[in-house]
């Protein structure tokens, strides 16, 4: 890993903040909205893709603004192309079912808007202009898969699932698997469009490694 541009690192850490206190926002309406205590209100959003893809998140934006070097362009990517979904998913198939107002409306676009939009930018404007940029676009899918079995697992332990498109008990066998089957189709068609157009990157630093 080698230093990160100090613009890019003061971007960093306004990302990470951002995320951080967007999370603890997000704990607290769980908590009012569900009568929960902060344990309650953490395990009911760590069953969501949205929030634990935004915590891992921030995270990485914290950790790159304290230490002041770059995580790996495949690291980088697979969180970036996970972001992407957070934002695609939600606003393609569950912003038509939901509405809200206040502080919910600004913290929900925050996390399915707003960061995903900023994961973006930051990728085509930082992490892709260095070289070398290796990775394996595949393994990026490691996340959004691990994630599936255990959003199944748990809502099977539960019997709350986390997304109508993943609830079996509502849609069934058959066509959850039609869903995951389309899922990991888009999820693979995007890793592969994201590995060709950051290795593509006009180059800033001949110098940096990952």
């Amino acid at each position: 890993m080698h230093r990160i541009d100090p613009k890019s690192r003061v971007v960093a850490g306004a990302l990470g903040l951002a995320g951080a206190v967007v999370l603890v926002l997000q704990t607290g309406i769980i908590m009012q909205r569900r009568n929960l205590g902060v344990l309650g209100a953490l395990w009911s959003m760590a069953g969501t893709f949205t929030i634990l893809t935004n915590l891992a998140m921030a995270a990485t934006f914290a950790t790159i603004a304290a230490t002041g070097r770059r995580l790996s362009f495949g690291w980088m990517s697979g969180l970036t192309l996970s972001m992407i979904m957070v934002g695609g998913v939600y606003h393609l198939l569950l912003a038509p079912l939901v509405s809200f107002t206040g502080l919910r409306w600004w913290t929900d676009h925050a996390l399915h808007t707003l960061f995903p939009i900023a994961m973006l930018w930051f990728w085509l404007t930082e992490v892709t202009r260095h070289d070398p940029r290796h990775g394996r676009p595949v393994l990026w899918l490691a996340w959004p898969l691990a994630y599936a079995v255990y959003a199944l697992a748990r809502g099977w332990a539960t019997g709350r699932y986390p997304y109508p498109f993943l609830n079996p008990d509502r849609i069934g066998w058959p066509m959850l698997g039609v869903n995951m089957a389309g899922l990991l189709v888009v999820f693979a068609g995007l890793a592969f469009v994201l590995h060709a157009v950051g290795t593509r990157m006009p180059l800033r630093d001949h110098n940096s490694a990952r």
